[in-house]
């Protein structure tokens, strides 16, 4: 008779760090002689290039941590439509996947703070036409101020993001909707 497997459990909040504990979790890492690596985003409709994102993170060091804008910082950023998702679901999907060691959510619009906290020893960064000046931001002047590496990687999937996935959703949603008066070969006032 065959050995039924154990099912374990796992609690995602264990992964979950608090801004307050950044500091220490970050001693208690380098302690262990780990390299850290830190990314940040909103993570919103996660997606096949923002898991290839975090894989080549955590191939930068040893613990890779991810930081979550909250609701209220997406909002102030991005509009009073979004996140799609909550912060703390956002937070628990990004938990879930293997290459992500920890989760923390920032209540501000940028990372910097927490990366004054965690020190990490390289703090990952996509490349996008708003960070073309990122060298004079606080985020990187923060991590070469005690000399840890700001790294900048492509996007890993560049015909996908989650607005675009927005816009195929609603504009397909839209068609449906009003199919019948985007046909011209009928009247639809008519037909009724």
């Amino acid at each position: 008779m065959a050995e039924k497997k154990k099912r374990t459990s796992f609690n995602w909040r264990t992964r979950l760090a608090a801004q307050s504990d950044l500091m220490d979790l970050g001693e208690r890492i380098r302690a262990k002689k780990k390299k850290i690596v830190f990314t940040a985003g909103n993570w919103d409709l996660l997606h096949v290039g923002q898991t290839r994102y975090l894989q080549k993170a955590k191939e930068l060091g040893d613990v890779l941590v991810v930081g979550v804008a909250s609701d209220i910082a997406v909002r102030e950023k991005k509009g009073k439509n979004k996140p799609i998702l909550g912060e703390l679901i956002r937070a628990e999907m990004l938990a879930n996947i293997r290459w992500v060691d920890f989760v923390t959510i920032f209540p501000e619009t940028s990372c910097q703070p927490s990366l004054g906290l965690l020190k990490p020893d390289v703090f990952l960064t996509v490349v996008e036409d708003w960070n073309t000046d990122f060298e004079n931001s606080k985020e990187y002047k923060t991590v070469t101020s005690y000399d840890g590496e700001v790294v900048k990687a492509d996007r890993q999937s560049p015909f996908l993001s989650t607005t675009k996935i927005l816009d195929r959703a609603i504009g397909g949603k839209l068609s449906d909707m009003f199919k019948d008066f985007m046909d011209y070969r009928k009247d639809p006032l008519r037909e009724k």
